[in-house]
């Protein structure tokens, strides 16, 4: 072998491990050598037609999907404070005017003739911390917040007992006793941020 035809060899064996290595780097990128038939070989027809018809299926699939904006609550509020609370939602928000203050999943009243949470336009009347709730039955309930707007009977409070998620339509057999229930944080924000009288208004 001659030193020149050995020099050739070797520059070729340079350029071939650096097209390795190139591969190597392209990641995901997958070399022809390494694919099947079916993938080298030419789509038919009914393949390439068959193409954007799937597209437009998912792209309708995700036009379905989309959800859809949610009210404005507070759009129309002209209360300098108020609560709004959506039974059927079992929502409440806080607003400001017409901005969002914050909002919160809860749990409202028991669907029945006593249970029910009253609706209808209230203000808040007090802020209560640490206090015990009794009912007409006798039984007794331990809260961290008191936030009457209907009293002594109807008001929000915390719900350390309760088993359920807010916002679950569970509320409709396992709710209150037509109180609001509230997640601890968030009506420990409403406890800050209501003045008396803020309106509230539950529908």
């Amino acid at each position: 072998m001659t030193p020149g035809y050995r020099e050739a060899v070797k520059r070729a064996g340079i350029w071939a491990a650096a097209a390795v290595a190139a591969t190597a780097l392209a990641g995901c990128a997958q070399s022809p050598a390494h694919r099947s038939a079916a993938q080298q070989a030419p789509r038919t027809a009914q393949q390439r037609q068959a193409t954007p018809v799937r597209a437009a299926q998912h792209v309708a699939a995700a036009e379905r999907a989309a959800p859809r904006p949610k009210p404005d609550r507070c759009a129309r509020n002209g209360a300098p404070q108020k609560v709004i609370v959506s039974i059927r939602r079992q929502h409440l928000w806080m607003c400001a005017g017409h901005r969002l203050v914050r909002q919160s999943a809860v749990t409202t009243g028991i669907v029945g003739e006593y249970t029910n949470t009253p609706t209808g336009n209230y203000v808040i009347q007090d802020r209560v911390r640490d206090t015990t709730l009794t009912l007409n039955t006798g039984a007794t309930y331990a809260v961290k917040y008191w936030i009457p707007f209907d009293g002594p009977l109807f008001g929000f409070h915390d719900s350390s007992w309760q088993n359920f998620p807010y916002g679950s339509a569970r509320y409709k057999t396992q709710g209150s006793h037509g109180c609001v229930h509230m997640p601890l944080a968030a009506i420990a924000f409403l406890y800050r941020w209501a003045a008396r009288p803020t309106a509230v208004h539950i529908s």
